[in-house]
């Protein structure tokens, strides 16, 4: 067994932090979207806010501590590795190490550095849909030797894909719901890569209010925000589902809902989507029901149902099928579908108690 080093990041990141997922997902139908200069970016941006400790052998296992200068939870991220129990023990060993000196009580991941970014491990085997956009994947084996170590799930998600077949039901479930959605006391805002700059501030404080009291949300810098919700992020919604509600009394906005079709078919790489360039080019019309959330202030007024039956106003037009994207098991989200036939996967995001 190669040594495990134990690298400070100081600004830069060894090549062979870049070339270690390559061999463990060659043979798999899915792969990490990892943009290596985007990366680097992220890094050299977290600095601020983060010790941050990279663990490798440099050949078969990457593994990144993420100690936040506030907190008592330490996080692990950017994690890849070979089926080597033994590899990964000692580095863990490192980690935790590392955790306790700096008086962690908590040691959780797969997150890289926040929930905006990637996190979790997908459990069990590929479903049918294989990988969509921004879905957590991973081989196989990840979830086991977590388990071995000591880990244990910590939150729970679900995604769940409502097939052609099952469409109509949905409909017939729904009917009161979209009968009433156009006399709300609200606007549907439709966002657009031309609508997405007249709302760009307000977003970033409503996504913040929406969210933060999610467990494991780490909050970012705007200038962060904007580089991952932009014009550009905007071109790959759906324009006819993703939308803003907005209070008609005081014009405040109260809830989100980030939709897209699923472009993974396209293998478009590092090519950002554009729904007006893409959509047509799709064998199969999937919406990815993405990012859906009210303000605290307002939930308990089926607000969220109500997004969801706005999608379907133009759903049977354009889609075939729908994925329900990384719910949490215990979010009220999950509740628009249940009771529906679905093709379920699940993820995890696990912990490990260092006291």
């Amino acid at each position: 067994m190669n040594p495990i080093h134990q690298l400070p990041f100081e600004g830069t990141l060894p090549d062979s932090f870049f070339q270690i997922p390559g061999p463990l997902y060659a043979a798999l139908p899915y792969q990490p979207q990892e943009d290596a200069a985007a990366v680097r970016q992220l890094f050299r941006q977290e600095l601020e806010r983060n010790d941050i400790v990279l663990f490798t052998d440099h050949a078969q296992l990457r593994l990144v501590g993420i100690f936040p200068k506030n907190g008592r939870t330490a996080y692990f991220g950017f994690w890849e590795t070979v089926d080597d129990v033994t590899l990964n023990a000692a580095a863990f060993a490192q980690l935790q190490q590392a955790a306790r000196q700096r008086g962690y009580t908590h040691l959780q991941g797969p997150l890289n550095f926040s929930t905006y970014h990637s996190y979790r491990l997908r459990l069990g085997s590929a479903p049918s849909w294989q990988q969509f956009d921004r879905e957590p994947v991973n081989p196989t084996y990840y979830p086991g030797l977590l388990e071995q170590l000591g880990f244990a799930p910590v939150l729970t998600f679900e995604s769940r894909l409502i097939a052609p077949a099952t469409v109509p039901a949905v409909y017939a479930d729904k009917a009161a719901l979209l009968a009433a959605v156009r006399s709300l006391p609200y606007e549907f805002l439709p966002l657009t890569p031309e609508t997405w700059p007249e709302h760009e501030a307000a977003l970033f404080e409503l996504v913040h209010q929406v969210f933060s009291a999610n467990p494991a949300y780490q909050p970012i810098p705007e200038s962060q925000f904007r580089q991952l919700y932009n014009a550009q992020y905007a071109a790959r919604l759906c324009p006819h589902t993703s939308v803003l509600l907005r209070e008609k009394a005081h014009g405040r906005l109260v809830a989100l809902s980030l939709c897209h079709p699923n472009y993974a078919p396209l293998q478009l790489g590092s090519e950002p989507p554009n729904f007006q360039r893409d959509y047509p080019r799709l064998p199969r019309k999937t919406l990815l029901a993405k990012t859906i959330g009210v303000h605290p202030d307002f939930r308990n007024q089926q607000l969220m149902s109500y997004l969801g039956a706005y999608g379907m106003l133009a759903f049977r037009e354009l889609y075939d099928e729908a994925i329900f994207c990384l719910m949490r098991s215990d979010n009220f989200s999950l509740h628009f579908t249940d009771g529906l036939p679905a093709e379920t996967a699940h993820y995890a995001l696990y912990e490990l108690p260092l006291t």
